[in-house]
C-alpha cells in the first residue's frame, strides 16, 4: 500500500516558511524535522541542513549513510564519524560554508518536551556552532516544523489509516489469545508478531514497544505502566493493551482494554465513567474549537459526574510520522513544547485522543485512538469499540479484586 508523497513540493513549501521567517538555513536536529525532510527512517543522531534556497542535505552516521542514500528521497546524504574533519559538527560546518551562509541567519531547534527522543540541539553543539560562525546570526526556529506538520498531507492520512488498521488487527488477535495465566510479555509478543506480519516496520514507542498492563499495574497514577512484565493475568483483573506500529514512517497507536471475567459492580462503575468520557472527547473534538475549549468542556463533564478523582484532566497528544508524537497535548494550561491550548482544530489535523480513567484497587483503563478532524466534524480512525472487552475465563470472578 505504498503511496506517492511529493517530497519536492513538501520541501519547497517548508523553504517558503524559512524565507518568511527570515532564516537562511535551518540546522534541523529534531527527529520530526529529519523524518519530514528526508523521508527516511533515521535512528542515529543526525541533522538535515535545509537552506531557504538550494539542496537539502542529510548528515547521518557513517554506518547508516549507505542505507539512507538508497531509502530516503534525498540525493545529498553524507556520513559523519570519528575521522579527522568528519565529526558531526565538522560536517555541519562544511555544508554551511558550501552554501555560502557563514554570515547568514542560522536557524536551530531548541526547546523542551516530555518526549525523550525529540532531538533538540545540545548545548555543546550550539556553542560550537556559534564559535565556528562568529559572524552569523542564530535564531531558534523550533516552532516552524511543529506548525508545518500539524495538518497532515492527504497521503499521510492514507498511510495513517493503514498503520491504525495494523494495530486494530493485532488487538483482535490479542483478544482471541487472552486467558488467565498469560503474561504481559506474551501479550506484547503476540501483538508484535501480528503487526510485523502485516507490514509494521518498527515498534516505535520509547516506553517499551507494546505497552501491556494487568491488575494493579493498570491503575497506577496517571496510567504509567511500561514496559510489559512477567506478571501473569488473573481472573477478575483488567488488562490494558496499548499497541504501536509504524507503516512507511506513519505511527499507529491504539490502546484498548479488557476485563477477565464478569466485572464486579465497582468495575462496572469505572467502565461506565471511562466509556462516557471517551464519547464526550469525540463529541467535543470539532473543527473551529481550540484545544483549551475541548479540555474545559471535558473536564466540566467529568466533574459534573463526580469522576474527578479517576479521570486524568488531559485528553490526547499529537501523532504523525516517526518522531512526531506527543505535541500538542489536549490540555488547558500552556506548556512550551507540550501544550498549545489556543490551537484551533482544522481539517486534516490528527489528534491522538486519550482518556486515562483509574480507580486504585478496582481497575484502570486507557484509550488512545487517532482522530481526524474533517470539514464537518471528525472521524475516529480505529474501528475498535470504546467499551472494554469482557473475556470469559470460565468461572465467576466478579468478586475478585
Amino acid at each position: 500500500m505504498m503511496t506517492f508523497i511529493n517530497f519536492p513540493r513538501r520541501i519547497a513549501s517548508f523553504q517558503d516558511e524559512l524565507k518568511n521567517a527570515g532564516i537562511d538555513v535551518l540546522v534541523g536536529t529534531k527527529l520530526k524535522t529529519i523524518t519530514h525532510m528526508s523521508g527516511g527512517f533515521v535512528p542515529w543522531r543526525s541533522v538535515v541542513i535545509v537552506p531557504a534556497e538550494g539542496e537539502v542535505q542529510l548528515i547521518t552516521s557513517l554506518l547508516d549513510a549507505g542505507r539512507l542514500k538508497e531509502e530516503s528521497w534525498l540525493d545529498n546524504v553524507v556520513g559523519y564519524g570519528g575521522l579527522p574533519g568528519m565529526d558531526f559538527l565538522d560536517m555541519i560546518s562544511l555544508r554551511i560554508n558550501e552554501l555560502g551562509l557563514a554570515k547568514g541567519v542560522i536557524g536551530y531547534e531548541s526547546g523542551t518536551s516530555n518526549y525523550l527522543p525529540d532531538g533538540f540541539i545540545t548545548l555543546y553543539e550550539y556553542e560550537q556552532l556559534r564559535e565556528r560562525f562568529p559572524d552569523a546570526t542564530f535564531r531558534n526556529a523550533v516552532e516552524l516544523m511543529d506548525r508545518f506538520t500539524l495538518v497532515k498531507e492527504p497521503e499521510e492520512i492514507k498511510l495513517m489509516r493503514q498503520a491504525t488498521a495494523i494495530c486494530d488487527t493485532a488487538h483482535e488477535e490479542v483478544h482471541d489469545a487472552l486467558r488467565v495465566g498469560i503474561s504481559e510479555k506474551e501479550i506484547a509478543g503476540i501483538a508484535e508478531a501480528v503487526m510485523r506480519d502485516l507490514g509494521s516496520q518498527f515498534a516505535w514507542t520509547f516506553t517499551g514497544g507494546q505497552e501491556i498492563a494487568s491488575g494493579y499495574r493498570t491503575w497506577w497514577f496517571w496510567g504509567g505502566c511500561t514496559p510489559a512484565t512477567d506478571k501473569r493475568v488473573q481472573c477478575g483483573e483488567p488488562v490494558m493493551i496499548d499497541l504501536h506500529g509504524m507503516y512507511w514512517l506513519m505511527l499507529g497507536d491504539v490502546a484498548h482494554n479488557a476485563i477477565m471475567g464478569r466485572p464486579s459492580l465497582e468495575q462496572r462503575e469505572v467502565i461506565d465513567a471511562y466509556t462516557k468520557v471517551c464519547y464526550k472527547v469525540v463529541e467535543e473534538m470539532q473543527p473551529g474549537r481550540s484545544l483549551a475549549e475541548v479540555t474545559r468542556n471535558c473536564n466540566a463533564f467529568v466533574q459534573e459526574n463526580g469522576w474527578g478523582e479517576w479521570v486524568l484532566p488531559g485528553y490526547g497528544h499529537g501523532i504523525g510520522h516517526f518522531g512526531h508524537e506527543w505535541y500538542p497535548c489536549v490540555a488547558e494550561a500552556e506548556s512550551p513544547g507540550n501544550n498549545e491550548p489556543d490551537y484551533v482544530l482544522e481539517p486534516g489535523y490528527i489528534q491522538m485522543i486519550a482518556v486515562i480513567c483509574n480507580r486504585p484497587g478496582v481497575a484502570g483503563f486507557r484509550l488512545e485512538r487517532p482522530l481526524l478532524i474533517t470539514e464537518t466534524g471528525n472521524e475516529v480512525m480505529s474501528n475498535l469499540p470504546f467499551e472494554p472487552w469482557i473475556i470469559d475465563c470460565g468461572r465467576d470472578c466478579s468478586r475478585a479484586p
